[in-house]
């Protein structure tokens, strides 16, 4: 029987989320169009037509974001910035043919827009900015529509608006850097301050999708230190632990962005290196186990693998990583082997 899973998952949650909001939406343009025809929203009728055909129309370009959002193949940022400031038309083109910069309808849609504001931080500043343009062109409809909105009226409007989305900014603003903080704290390794086992397969998943020359590709290189059980015996866990530090140091300064280096576990270190042939992984291997050598802090032993079309098979690189590293303790240590070597140092 299979096991039920009871784990929150925030990418499964996001995802119903955005599906519930992409319904809300759906419902207030069909409310929109339903209180027009009912009385209960007195709007120009060519204002009218001209505001909730634009919000279908962007609705269905809505639909089509969240689709690809939620698919395999998300679009590019620039998209998904889009929204907001799509947002803010729509909600402009509603006053201006409700006749009133304050209606409730005001409300409802502001709503939408601080929540969207909300998910798009980095972009808020424009965003605010295009918001107070937006209602200064409300403002401004309203007088050619020969509407006389008092100026009090939409100052209260205006002050509304921006005192709203500095309380977000503020919000979200120290929200997202907690976030961010945790992120960094759940994939960082404590003791060497590199990243995880958790960073090490997020971070080699990127690289191998990045993967597209067939004869250059992504190599792991699994480094052991040789014999550090010895550390531990004779002097101790905090000199032990110092060695994994210092060696830390010493692989983080020998690698070239966007190259990564990651604590795999206990005495085991994984360079991710890019766009690299099998003969450049070894070489490169071969020079790190010399540069630590001649540290005289340790000897290390290295398995390689190189991906030139294992494109998201992360477990796959780093079993054959491990594989070659056992073969490499094997030979005697201090040594770097690659996937389909059984003896002797790589040249």
């Amino acid at each position: 029987m299979e096991s039920q899973q009871t784990i929150y998952d925030p990418a499964f949650a996001d995802g119903r989320f955005q599906l519930e909001v992409l319904a809300l939406r759906w419902v207030l343009v069909l409310l929109y169009g339903v209180f027009y025809f009912t009385g209960v929203v007195d709007a120009d009728t060519h204002w009218f037509l001209a505001s909730e055909s634009f919000m279908v129309v962007y609705h269905v370009y809505y639909t089509w974001t969240v689709w690809y959002e939620l698919s395999r193949s998300p679009l590019p940022e620039t998209f998904q910035y889009a929204t907001p400031f799509l947002d803010t038309v729509a909600v402009s083109l509603a006053l201006v043919a409700v006749g009133d910069p304050l209606h409730p309808i005001w409300g409802v849609y502001f709503t939408i827009i601080a929540g969207v504001a909300f998910f798009y931080y980095t972009i808020v500043r424009g965003f605010t900015v295009w918001l107070t343009a937006n209602y200064a062109l409300v403002g401004m409809a309203l007088q050619l529509r020969q509407i006389d909105v008092p100026a009090p009226q939409m100052g209260v409007g205006m002050v509304v608006l921006l005192a709203a989305v500095y309380n977000l900014v503020a919000y979200t603003g120290g929200e997202r850097r907690l976030r961010v903080k945790l992120g960094q704290v759940a994939h960082t390794d404590p003791l060497t301050n590199l990243p995880n086992r958790r960073g090490l397969e997020a971070a080699l998943q990127q690289h191998l999708e990045s993967t597209k020359d067939a004869s250059r590709g992504t190599a792991v290189l699994m480094i052991d230190v040789d014999r550090f059980k010895r550390y531990n015996d004779q002097f101790g866990h905090l000199v032990a632990d110092g060695v994994l530090e210092q060696l830390a140091h010493v692989l983080a300064a020998s690698v070239r962005e966007p190259d990564r280096v990651a604590r795999y576990g206990g005495d085991e270190f994984v360079v991710i290196i890019s766009n690299v042939t099998g003969e450049e992984a070894m070489l490169l291997a071969e020079r790190l186990r010399n540069q630590i050598a001649r540290t005289g802090l340790c000897t290390v032993s290295v398995g390689v693998a190189i991906a030139h079309d294992r494109v998201g098979d992360v477990e796959g690189m780093l079993n054959l990583a491990d594989a070659a590293l056992r073969v490499a303790k094997q030979s005697g240590r201090n040594n770097v082997q690659g996937p389909s070597q059984r003896g002797g140092q790589a040249a």
